[in-house]
């Protein structure tokens, strides 16, 4: 059976409730049509979470009667679902308290939501987290009024935690924080974003800050925590550093300084935990590397000495996000292609044998009395060529055989 197939299974075991609404939802993403449909905004290339559900003790049952690959893990239900694109390919059920739909308040219609009036903070944060995973379904705010809640720590840490990694990591995080910002709350949990409405920046961006940053984060495809959040808060530090010069252009001189320092409370207004706080500031620390041919293998080595080739990559990542937000080009940059082609070749050379990889050297030729001359230095030469080119195994024993065999052929003094 196919992923979409299974999930249709599901959905029709399951009774009218929320269970069935988030299947429903999410098989929208497994319909093989939808693969040939236009994709704008690249929601099908973004990765997002496995789907954990909540269930009652019957519809637990029914499931795990009727799902035959379904197995037990940890008291929750999952199965593993046959790979369909960038789609997650795990599903779990519990009977754990795990709300995920918003309060009554809310209508729910099919894929529609409809928000009047006013709702609370929690209500919010979960229609939004709804928007980021499942950004087909439209949700109405006509009527709805702002939100209101004075402090991010008046909703709990776990909360803040639940919500906001949902919407970094849904399929499409704008539709989460474009949602909060129509309800008057992303300038409480992300003023620091909000803040760069309306500061235009200069001809290498088509958005404004605020723009270009939700932008960015939607440009990060990888279901990648750090890469997400970086792509999202690297150009905070443009506000306050941002100097508009006559012609129109602004600048933002050692923005990247100040962005990762903003970094830190923000993390911590949103729970986010510390490893992953730590990883955001690197990245957005370092995301203004500029890489030319003049670069040479030295300052090469510095650079990966700065930035370990396990960051490199999320580094590159953050790079591409900040490019598709900037609304200008999209293509992998030359230079970056050029970057990574100088490491391999500098990892390569790094890699090549050596002498001073073989399994004796000239403390050893010295113990078998052989002078410091100009002939020890020729006979580790010619063990290196011996073990270079396959006639021989750098093995200790063998080595010494080839020391004793060469020596014997030569003089003693060789």
């Amino acid at each position: 059976m196919q992923a979409h197939e299974i999930l249709q299974q599901i959905h029709d075991l399951l009774p009218a409730g929320e269970a069935r609404t988030l299947i429903g939802w999410e098989l929208y993403w497994y319909t093989p049509s939808l693969q040939q449909k236009s994709d704008p905004f690249d929601d099908l290339k973004r990765e997002t979470l496995n789907l954990k559900i909540q269930v009652d003790e019957s519809e637990f049952a029914s499931l795990q009667r009727e799902i035959e690959d379904a197995v037990l893990t940890d008291g929750d239900l999952q199965l593993t679902l046959p790979a369909h694109g960038r789609q997650p390919q795990q599903l779990r059920f519990t009977t754990k308290g795990l709300r995920q739909l918003p309060g009554e308040g809310v209508r729910i219609a099919g894929s529609e939501i409809d928000i009047s009036g006013a709702i609370a903070a929690s209500d919010a944060l979960a229609v939004a987290r709804i928007a980021a995973r499942f950004p087909q379904v439209i949700v109405h705010t006509e009527g709805a009024e702002p939100v209101q809640l004075k402090a991010a720590e008046d909703v709990t840490a776990s909360q803040r935690r639940h919500s906001f990694r949902g919407i970094i990591l849904g399929r499409r995080p704008t539709a989460g924080f474009r949602l909060l910002d129509s309800l008057g709350l992303l300038d409480i949990f992300l003023p620091e974003v909000t803040a760069g409405r309306g500061l235009t920046q200069n001809r290498f961006h088509a958005h404004d800050i605020f723009e270009h940053l939700l932008r960015a984060a939607d440009g990060a495809l990888d279901l990648n925590e750090p890469v997400r959040w970086s792509a999202l808060l690297h150009d905070v530090g443009k506000v306050p550093t941002r100097v508009e010069q006559p012609d129109g252009e602004s600048t933002f001189h050692n923005h990247e300084m100040y962005s990762a320092r903003m970094v830190v409370p923000i993390m911590k207004r949103l729970a986010v935990p510390i490893s992953v706080g730590q990883k955001v500031k690197f990245l957005v620390r370092n995301h203004m590397f500029h890489y030319t041919d003049e670069w040479s293998d030295k300052a090469v080595r510095r650079f990966v000495k700065k930035v370990p080739l396990d960051e490199l990559q999320d580094l590159i990542s953050l790079r591409l996000a900040d490019r598709k937000g900037s609304g200008k080009k999209t293509a992998f940059p030359k230079a970056l292609q050029k970057l990574m082609v100088h490491i391999d070749d500098l990892i390569a050379k790094e890699q090549e044998f050596k002498i001073k990889d073989l399994a004796i050297d000239g403390h050893t030729l010295i113990e078998l009395g052989m002078p410091q001359t100009r002939a020890m230095g020729d006979m580790l030469k010619y063990l290196f060529e011996e073990v270079k080119a396959g006639r021989a195994e750098n093995n200790r024993e063998v080595l010494l055989a080839l020391v004793e065999s060469r020596r014997s052929a030569t003089g003693a003094s060789a």
